[in-house]
């Protein structure tokens, strides 16, 4: 019979994913919480398990000599059904806990309201409407990659955030795709992101041979596609990086070209002055080319053409 017991309890381990020794404390703590509700004893019981042959002993008695009462068993199996919870709890916290700012991937699992809970095989986590892209759709069973944002204690399983909506995932999903980003030679310098829609990623280069925005984008456009294919269609521009701030101004306001740029360092201020007939090329559809590189360099930024200071 103790032998049985021990098999079960290893096959339990294994299938909730802790180490044997934890269960086996977990067993230990029950067990003795047991003994002293049935003999009202004030000291610790002290319990023993042979591993290799499955005797078990409390204070020197043999299990199967002592006799346990409805409520004494009650709280043993409470007792070791919590430790075996918290450890599990524990194992899980430290193993995502490390791992944010990754990337991971899961299955989506269920839906509350509009977040979206994501199997993630040893836990579940949650992407709250939040840290969603705009627009998407998700169904259940789906494949979902997303930024390991934070894991968090609380008083029951591990608070495990996710988001595709922050900068940070687009700069993990190029640093997949660009080698020379994992590597060191190209550095993200800055994101300004609006998600579902368009992302300027600004990127230097420490090595002088070393294209940044030509590597990034790849032979074809194929590395920065395989970028936007992940985040439903939203395009990433790759801007080269400038300390100086005038310069990340042009760079941003690629492909349209800038006559002047005028800035105001203590107000953050800067006023470009661009064609006219290049006026809507740089403010962009609905103002979203200008107001990405305002955020991108930092500076409030007012766009105007020769014609539109005339007037």
């Amino acid at each position: 019979m103790n032998i049985d017991f021990i098999e079960a309890l290893e096959e339990m381990a294994k299938e909730k994913g802790i180490p044997r020794e934890d269960l086996y404390d977990a067993i230990c703590k029950g067990l003795a919480v047991a003994y002293q509700e049935e003999y009202g004893t004030e000291e610790p019981a002290q319990v023993e398990i042979d591993q290799r042959s499955g005797d078990i002993s409390i204070n020197g008695r043999r299990l199967i000599e002592i006799e346990f009462g409805r409520i004494a068993t009650k709280k043993a199996e409470e007792t070791i059904r919590q430790e075996i919870v918290q450890r599990r709890r524990e194992i899980v916290y430290d193993l995502y806990v490390n791992r944010v700012g990754e990337i991971i991937s899961g299955a989506i699992h269920r839906f509350e309201g509009k977040d979206v809970w994501v199997n993630l095989g040893e836990a579940e986590a949650i992407l709250p409407e939040e840290e969603r892209i705009p627009g998407e759709r998700y169904h259940a069973g789906q494949r979902l990659r997303a930024y390991l944002v934070s894991v968090e204690k609380t008083q029951g399983d591990p608070r495990i955030l996710l988001s595709r909506a922050v900068s940070e995932f687009v700069a993990e999903l190029l640093r997949l795709e660009v080698p020379e980003i994992e590597d060191g030679t190209l550095v993200i310098r800055r994101i300004a992101r609006e998600a579902g829609r368009r992302s300027k990623v600004a990127v230097e280069s420490l090595d002088p041979n070393v294209d940044p925005v030509g590597t990034c984008v790849g032979a074809g456009g194929a590395r920065v596609r395989v970028v936007t294919r992940e985040l439903s269609g939203e395009k990433i521009d790759l801007v080269r990086w400038s300390d100086d701030p005038v310069q990340l101004i042009r760079n941003g306001l690629e492909p349209a070209s800038v006559i002047s740029v005028e800035l105001d360092e203590e107000e953050r201020t800067a006023k470009v002055l661009v064609p006219d007939d290049e006026l809507s090329l740089a403010i962009g559809r609905g103002g979203q080319n200008v107001r990405l590189t305002a955020k991108l360099v930092g500076y409030d930024i007012e766009v105007t053409s020769p014609s539109e200071q005339e007037g």
